[in-house]
């Protein structure tokens, strides 16, 4: 074999080579992005597992029937699991006026509950007039650790460790940095908070917090806490409002 035939079956056999390591190589980018486009995917489908599904509530006929016109409970599911959150709307037969209430066992960020109830409204809206929208219920302020412990903060600077009457408390509320949370959140809605009321308002040392939340770590939470049976929060549509200021 010639020097010249040995030179052209080496330059045969690089590129060979080569092209065998750009075909491995392409090969390797391809599986890599078909990984991540897998991975994308997964992630996407976990986070549309999320229903919201309702269920139409029968009228106890002993005490329901003549009061309520209509009940909806609304669940979150995940999956095969329901999540420990439900909203349940209620419309009024006297005035038709809807009003909602937050059901859950465990604690819960408030902020999260805002959301979840907001993702639930165009379900709502479904079977209720939003613009009819009369209140919010909540449960008791120590369920809601961000809400708590803000509320806590306040109230020490401007009252101690002291009970408070409930106008004060109402007027207390009005003024807080929670009201300005929950005033955003139904302000697109064409609403403004009204009133607030906690039935059997007392404040509750942190000693307590263990029976109204077992297995929670309480370390970050305030010393005391407003507490009482559930968070009422009244409505009332904001043009309106507007309208009866300027006269």
């Amino acid at each position: 074999m010639t020097d010249q035939n040995k030179q052209t079956e080496m330059k045969k056999a690089i590129f060979t080579n080569l092209t065998l390591i750009l075909s491995l190589t392409l090969g390797f980018i391809s599986c890599n992005q078909e990984t991540k486009s897998n991975n994308q995917t997964a992630v996407t489908n976990d986070k549309t597992d999320t229903i919201i599904v309702k269920h139409k509530n029968n009228l106890n006929k002993s005490y329901e029937v003549g009061f309520l016109s209509k009940s909806y409970s609304y669940y979150w599911l995940v999956g095969n699991d329901t999540l420990d959150f439900s909203v349940n709307a209620r419309q009024y037969e006297k005035d038709s006026t809807l009003h909602l209430s937050i059901h859950h066992k465990k604690p819960i960020i408030f902020t999260t509950a805002l959301t979840r109830i907001n993702e639930c409204l165009p379900q709502i809206k479904e079977d209720f007039y939003l613009t009819k929208l009369n209140s919010l219920y909540f449960r008791d302020p120590i369920y809601y650790f961000d809400l708590v412990k803000e509320l806590s903060t306040e109230y020490e600077k401007q009252f101690g460790r002291k009970n408070i009457s409930y106008e004060k408390l109402n007027d207390f509320l009005l003024k807080s940095k929670v009201n300005k949370q929950l005033d955003n959140f139904v302000s697109p809605l064409d609403k403004k908070i009204k009133r607030y009321s906690i039935e059997k308002f007392h404040l509750t040392d942190k000693k307590y917090f263990g029976e109204y939340l077992p297995n929670v770590d309480l370390k970050e939470y305030p010393e005391f806490a407003i507490n009482g049976m559930g968070l009422y929060i009244q409505l009332e549509t904001k043009s309106q409002n507007e309208d009866n200021a300027s006269h």
